[in-house]
């Protein structure tokens, strides 16, 4: 379809052509062209007009061929256009979630420093041993929600720039150690926590121990968060075929989560239910790791029952020394 320019463009070429006709028959211009074509020795009026006609038939071709090129030129400046405007929206979104992530890591960031002033406030005022003992408890509590609040920016921050390296590590320690780390967290909300390494599985293996590792406790960190009852069951097997990949399980008691929160529960800042401790980044942490280590992380969940969440990360048996 033409555009409007294109149209004028066509009516300034017609009024031309209308304006040199009024003009040469005004003029006399014919005849003066039919006498000079008489003196001609090698020129015949016909053949004239055929080469006139030529030229004609060349400028339609031009004209076209320009028209059709500035129509396809305005096509793409429109889809630069659109592709521009589609870019400027993502800005002006990851622009929100900015001011979001600051707004929300601030009055994080906030509240346990709160606490942790007017736990030490209330401790210089008190002489009764007990409730000092238990302001103690309440300022360390409220240190421990700060470094795990920093941590997860951190490590977040930090994820596009590290490289992950294998390493010869054992499961079964590696199971040990998240266990001791999370064990007091776990304890301090009534619940339990059972590791469980596959029997079958290599005593060594060659694979991201440091991602493992802070997949791990940070699954356990949110199941524990979301855990009111009962406790977390933390599974590592071992799988050779069709390639060896570890499989870590992290299972739970918890509220569960809805069908329409799993599509977003991965996503940076987001949560289920949009409401919950912390900042809504260790399952992003989680999905970013494994990703990057060319592994896989899934969730099954059932509300009001619990949640289960599966990793998959590529290793290597290692035949122990």
């Amino acid at each position: 379809m033409l555009s409007r320019r294109h149209i004028r463009e066509i009516a300034v070429y017609a009024l031309v052509l209308i304006v040199g006709i009024w003009a040469s028959m005004r003029l006399d211009l014919y005849e003066a062209f039919h006498d000079w074509s008489r003196e001609q020795e090698y020129w015949e009026l016909d053949e004239l007009v055929l080469s006139l006609l030529v030229v004609l038939i060349c400028l339609v071709f031009f004209s076209f061929n320009r028209v059709r090129e500035l129509h396809n030129r305005a096509r793409l400046l429109e889809a630069s256009r659109r592709d521009l405007a589609k870019a400027h929206e993502r800005l002006r979104t990851l622009n929100r979630s900015r001011e979001t992530f600051l707004t929300t890591a601030c009055h994080e960031l906030k509240s346990p420093l709160i606490g942790i002033v007017n736990a030490f406030e209330l401790l210089r005022m008190s002489a009764d041993e007990a409730e000092r003992e238990e302001l103690i408890g309440l300022a360390g509590e409220a240190a421990r929600n700060l470094g795990l609040v920093v941590d997860s920016v951190l490590e977040f921050s930090r994820q596009e720039s590290l490289a992950p390296v294998p390493t010869v590590f054992s499961p079964a320690e590696l199971l040990a150690s998240v266990r001791d780390m999370s064990r007091l967290q776990v304890r301090s909300k009534g619940l339990t926590l059972t590791v469980q390494p596959a029997e079958d599985a290599p005593a060594l293996v060659r694979g991201s121990e440091s991602v493992l590792r802070l997949v791990a406790l940070n699954l356990v960190g949110n199941a524990m968060r979301y855990t009111d009852r009962g406790g977390i069951h933390v599974d590592l097997a071992y799988q050779s075929d069709p390639h060896g990949e570890l499989v870590l399980t992290v299972s739970d008691t918890g509220r569960g989560i809805r069908p329409e929160d799993l599509e977003v529960i991965f996503e940076p800042y987001s949560m289920a239910d949009g409401k919950g401790p912390g900042l809504g980044l260790g399952l992003s942490i989680v999905r970013r790791s494994v990703e990057r280590c060319r592994g896989s992380v899934t969730v099954d969940s059932v509300l009001g029952e619990g949640s289960r969440f599966t990793v998959r990360l590529p290793a290597e048996a290692v035949d122990a020394p």
